[in-house]
């Protein structure tokens, strides 16, 4: 067999992926008719709920070769995955983090997935990477940092984290040398992700702090200082200071002004 005869025979059966303009309305509607029937119904849904098997009917239906219809494929999506546990969408869900979907996002997901742009590269999307250079400039102006402000969208606060840590790394010039006598401040109320961070960036030697509280669970900027102080008498290398605006547990916002000053004070990335 040719590589030409091969390749075709392979484009046949990944055209079974692609399907015809009938496949896709009969599809789309059963999908439409289920988002509508989860959105029109919500106001009557709890906020939690309990099954007790945990969505474990998904099991059985295994991922296989052989097909299964988009109603089946819905009712077990219905049963297990959008039914039980935490409904994010309920105006009783009181978090945060996760909060419920717009619906007009939801269509530009939709939008997007199907037009498949790339924004990675202005070559290759430049309308794609011009919407979300807006939408940085539009954040940054929400926020009152200057008009030179530059970031990328990520996929979520995980990776957000990770690239904030990996920046102040770099901008302080933390090499593999001076990671012992290196030192991070945060509260025990940081989000996890941090942790797992810190630790991707190769930060784990690293000394972290976590900084007493107040009453309400906010860094206390007095005590920072004070180890910040002590650190530096003792010839240690404070280069970190990771502050909370919200956090997951009870929601509490760190004295940002305050912290900020003593960051610019003793020179620590914010």
């Amino acid at each position: 067999m040719t590589i030409r005869s091969k390749l075709k025979q392979l484009e046949r059966v990944a055209r079974q992926l692609e399907p015809t303009k009938t496949q896709r309305l009969q599809v789309r509607n059963q999908v439409i008719n289920y988002t509508e029937h989860f959105l029109d119904t919500l106001e009557s849904k709890k906020a939690y709920q309990y099954q007790s098997d945990c969505g474990l009917g998904l099991l059985n239906s295994p991922i296989s070769e052989k097909p299964i219809s988009i109603k089946q494929a819905l009712s077990l999506v219905r049963k297990n995955i959008d039914f039980p546990a935490l409904n994010p969408a309920s105006g009783g869900h009181l978090g945060y983090i996760p909060g419920g979907g717009l619906y007009f996002s939801s269509l530009g997901d939709y939008m997007a997935d199907i037009t498949n742009r790339y924004a990675g590269v202005f070559y290759a999307g430049p309308g794609a990477v011009r919407m979300e250079n807006m939408l940085l400039r539009w954040a940054a102006k929400c926020v009152g940092y200057p008009t030179s402000t530059a970031g990328n969208i990520t996929s979520g606060g995980s990776i957000a984290n990770l690239i904030g840590i990996c920046t102040a790394r770099d901008a302080k010039g933390i090499h593999s040398a001076r990671i012992p006598a290196s030192v991070i401040y945060m509260t025990e109320q940081a989000h996890h992700s941090l942790a797992k961070a810190i630790r991707i960036a190769g930060l784990g030697e690293c000394i972290v702090r976590n900084v007493p509280m107040d009453n309400n669970y906010r860094m206390d900027a007095k005590e920072l200082e004070m180890m910040v102080k002590s650190d530096v008498k003792s010839k240690r290398h404070p280069f970190l200071l990771i502050a909370s605006a919200g956090t997951t547990d009870t929601g509490s916002i760190d004295p940002l002004t305050a912290l900020g000053s003593i960051a610019g004070k003793y020179k620590l990335w914010y």
